[in-house]
């Protein structure tokens, strides 16, 4: 009895042993944005030489492209990856950079410094100080390449703060020693408090030349090259889910690698059938049988997202259909027992992704909100927040509304909430307090 029961237990750990990896795989697959799947294959791929690049590598370059669902022409699909890639932030740099003409040893350094900047665009002291040291870069030849990096569009790319950038941008519009220019300078703190007047007294400006400054100054991007990344279409959130309004009805599609992308390179297939090396044989089986889990792991996955999106779209239908006033309270538990999945996967699978609609884009957290309160059992913060931006909208800019009187208004429309949670949800949605609303005449 006793060495039956040792037995049967010795094969449930050699069973364990043999799924694990699978399983492990699974989750972590299960679990990775779009966007980090390719890099993990990628890892895979040198790790498993029967597995071909090219059929990974096309495929992801398809997912990157926005034409490729409705796209059958492959040149043309692959000639928008091309221009895609050229039109990218960091390629849009160099090649300016490149046209005019500098040095070799400019060049370089240009190019060094395009690759320290960071999604805003700016420069750290730190780091550049370290190119230099690291490169042995003369002091002139680093103030000669970062002039150069400073004349490239967008106007205040390599700037080293806020306030440098602004700068670059009214000296490029001819605007130096102006208003703009001196309030900028002197007194970007300031502004940001929205304290007119104050900067008024200092500058000795008359009050109504504060306010042109200032208006000036807000048509600025102090994120030049967020700004580009957004204007180029190539952001750094790739959606992993798309749903959008068709004629017959709403199409859901899954931004991400297959499992059919995952290929054996016939090469080896043809070596493992025709060798007779047990070894050779042992190999190429084991790495064959790993391409085949790791196929597995992105077929279930995809099912699972697939019944994840389909599921969103039934729950929260009237949100795809009208608009973020109507998305309903939900949860994941909800969504779980709805596709007869555990909610540890759903959390898994829904984990760090983005679902693109006609809305825009979102996290998959957005479409979970909780009720604001027993008094609300339909109504979420995001209606809420709604709300206090239709409010703000509509008020005098000249006397805007305190977070008190915003709450009174909100009451008057049957939402009972306090002073301080209207401050927070307003701190979230990243509109000021009342006092750095006010616009002056």
């Amino acid at each position: 009895m006793e060495n039956s029961f040792a037995a049967h237990q010795m094969q449930e750990q050699e069973q364990v042993q043999i799924l694990s990896p699978r399983m492990l795989q699974s989750l972590r697959v299960l679990q990775m944005p779009s966007t980090e799947l390719y890099d993990y294959l990628m890892k895979e791929l040198e790790e498993n030489p029967v597995i071909t690049f090219d059929s990974i590598d096309y495929a992801e370059k398809c997912r990157r492209n926005s034409h490729y669902a409705t796209d059958d022409n492959n040149e043309a699909v692959l000639a928008d990856i091309v221009a895609d890639d050229d039109n990218s932030p960091i390629m849009s740099l160099r090649l300016q950079f490149a046209m005019l003409r500098p040095s070799l040893e400019i060049e370089h350094i240009g190019y060094a410094l395009i690759y320290l900047l960071d999604e805003n665009g700016y420069l750290y002291y730190d780091d550049v100080e370290r190119l230099a040291q690291a490169s042995n870069i003369s002091l002139n030849d680093l103030k000669t390449a970062l002039d150069l990096l400073r004349s490239l569009e967008p106007a205040g790319v390599g700037a080293f703060n806020p306030r440098e950038c602004i700068l670059l941008q009214l000296e490029r519009k001819g605007l130096k020693d102006s208003d703009a220019w001196k309030i900028a300078q002197d007194h970007l703190e300031l502004l940001g408090k929205n304290q007119l007047p104050q900067i008024a007294r200092k500058t000795g400006l008359p009050l109504q030349r504060v306010v042109s400054a200032q208006q000036l100054i807000k048509t600025l991007d102090p994120k030049p090259l967020m700004m580009e990344t957004r204007h180029r279409g190539s952001g750094y959130i790739a959606p992993d889910i798309r749903i959008f309004k068709r004629e017959k009805g709403f199409a859901v599609e899954l931004n991400q690698l297959r499992a059919d992308s995952i290929m054996i390179d016939d090469t080896y297939s043809k070596i493992y059938k025709e060798t007779d090396n047990e070894t050779v044989r042992t190999f190429l089986y084991e790495n064959m049988k790993k391409a085949q889990w790791l196929r597995d792991s992105i077929r279930q996955r995809c099912e699972t997202l697939m019944d994840c999106a389909s599921q969103l779209l039934n729950s929260q239908r009237a949100f795809f259909e009208s608009g973020p006033d109507y998305l309903l309270p939900f949860s994941r538990k909800e969504l779980a027992e709805r596709i007869v999945r555990s909610e540890s996967t759903v959390s898994r699978a829904l984990k760090d992704k983005y679902v693109e609609c006609d809305w825009g884009l979102f996290p998959t957290d957005y479409f979970f909100p909780k009720p604001t309160a027993e008094a609300h059992p339909t109504m979420t913060k995001n209606s809420i927040e709604n709300s206090i931006q239709s409010i703000i909208l509509g008020e005098d800019r000249q006397s805007p509304l305190s977070d008190g009187e915003i709450a009174e208004s909100l009451k008057r429309l049957g939402i009972s909430v306090s002073r301080r949670t209207v401050a927070k949800y307003r701190d979230e949605l990243g509109i000021p307090a009342s006092s750095r609303r006010r616009v002056y005449s």
